[in-house]
């Protein structure tokens, strides 16, 4: 769980651990953590308001849609983070970000262009 000024803790409904390696395209609600591997998209489900937490050491090979997410390991693909993006400093990124708040711990890496995200975007996610 996470703890931000705007948002309230948030719970894990689906976790992916260290030892697991998931091939293909997921789409989730509710509260996410990868601690392991995705090779494909990871998707949150339209009209939901989801969370994505990344371990340290996971990876994910693949584009991110995601309505909050905090992210610690790394990720080959682009990232579109409708409300709260939080890069912790040892996420690696390479693709471009879309975001609307964006936290970026010292030592994060980003190998892509930043670009706030549309506002006819956010307001897609929403309904």
């Amino acid at each position: 769980m996470f703890f931000n000024k705007k948002n309230k803790a948030r719970t894990i409904d689906t976790l992916i651990d260290k030892d697991i390696s998931v091939r293909g395209n997921v789409t989730y609600s509710g509260g996410i953590r990868v601690d392991g591997s995705i090779q494909g998209n990871l998707t949150e489900l339209p009209g939901t308001a989801g969370t994505l937490i990344m371990g340290n050491k996971s990876r994910i090979k693949g584009n991110i849609s995601a309505h909050t997410a905090i992210i610690g390991g790394d990720v080959n693909g682009n990232i579109i983070c409708a409300e709260y993006l939080e890069l912790h400093a040892n996420a690696r990124i390479m693709g471009d970000i879309e975001y609307k708040v964006i936290e970026i711990h010292a030592g994060a890496k980003v190998y892509g262009r930043l670009k706030e995200v549309a506002k006819d975007y956010q307001s897609q996610k929403k309904k």
